[in-house]
């Protein structure tokens, strides 16, 4: 069973290499998490098993913190990771399972399986008050794992100080859906393509700046929407998409020249497989994405604008240099030490 947090679609886009790799092998897999996760995989894998179950169902504030949004949502998350405790071990019964792969949800195992924890955050960022005992429970949580699998390089070369602690760990190289890098085009259709993702509201407001930016520039330019209930259209030079399935969506990435997007740990791992010259826009508040922004500005010189004060016309758009690493099998290493 293969169980993805709802906090933006990046954590389950990113768990479509390892049901491919599972089904390579031979295992049936059942994936559990909310409708949009449902339709996401239905699109990969349209003859997987999908249990819906509660979801965390975070959300942001307007303001350019997060921290009292978030502390608002404590009890609710507290409520949620022990009903889903409840629910693995009821679901991993009836339905005969020998492992579950849970992607940043704390309380999703069970005693009747091998329970596998995947996260790039086995240190949190934050606010000082609060971080220290913070990291204390993200610990203790993690601990209850059999496995804890990092998806990066021993390294940390892309989650930086992120991924670097104590805990036992594997890594397990990148996680994500693409296997190579796009193809470059002597004529692009798109000069930019917003990739717009993550929590209301802020998802809305960037969309909406974004749109703005691409008004000024009379360029051809694309945004994918990040939702899975809207349809293609077009608006006087801006073609707009909703979530698409991989080879869709790798076909308008290599029509495009330039990616804007958040610097959401996902779309690092897939930029860094896929080298597309990227901007960064950190949610606001939002302390991972901001730490990770100035991480690859300061390794890999990909810069990064704050939301609210995007100029096109000022940006600079690089890629993470791809290492010999990456023809690593790190993922398969992982699934032979725990015989999957």
């Amino acid at each position: 069973m293969i169980a993805p947090l709802d906090w933006g679609l990046g954590h389950i886009s990113r768990t479509i290499p390892l049901i491919e790799l599972l089904h390579e092998r031979g295992h049936e897999v059942i994936t559990c998490g909310n409708k949009i996760s449902n339709n996401i995989y239905k699109k990969e894998f349209p003859e997987i098993k999908h249990i819906e179950i509660q979801g965390y169902k975070p959300y942001y504030s307007k303001n350019r913190s997060q921290k009292w949004a978030l502390i608002k949502q404590i009890p609710k998350f507290i409520k949620t990771i022990y009903s889903e405790r409840k629910i693995a071990e009821e679901i991993s019964f009836e339905e005969k399972a020998d492992i579950i792969i849970s992607d940043n949800r704390f309380g999703f195992r069970s005693s009747k399986t091998l329970n596998i924890y995947i996260t790039h955050q086995l240190k949190i960022k934050g606010p000082l008050l609060l971080i220290k005992i913070v990291n204390q429970i993200n610990r203790l949580f993690i601990q209850n794992f059999d496995h804890c699998w990092v998806p990066d390089f021993e390294n940390s070369m892309l989650s930086g100080e992120l991924s670097q602690s104590g805990l036992e760990k594997t890594f397990i190289g990148p996680l994500t859906r693409f296997k190579k890098t796009v193809s470059k085009a002597k004529k692009y259709k798109f000069k930019y393509l917003a990739i717009i993702s993550g929590l209301e509201p802020q998802r809305s407001l960037l969309e909406d700046e974004i749109q703005n930016c691409f008004r000024e520039t009379n360029q051809h330019c694309a945004i994918i929407n990040g939702l899975t209930s809207t349809k293609e259209t077009s608006s006087e030079k801006i073609s707009f998409y909703p979530h698409l399935e991989t080879t869709a969506f790798k076909e308008l990435l290599t029509k495009s020249e330039l990616v804007i997007c958040r610097s959401g740990y996902s779309s690092i791992m897939d930029l860094y497989i896929l080298q597309k010259k990227v901007l960064f826009i950190p949610t606001p508040g939002q302390t991972e994405q901001e730490y990770l922004a100035k991480h690859h500005q300061k390794t890999h010189s990909i810069y990064y604008q704050k939301q609210g004060r995007i100029d096109l016309k000022k940006a600079n758009f690089n890629f993470i240099q791809s290492k010999s690493e990456t023809k690593k099998k790190l993922l398969k290493v992982a699934f032979d030490k725990v015989n999957l």
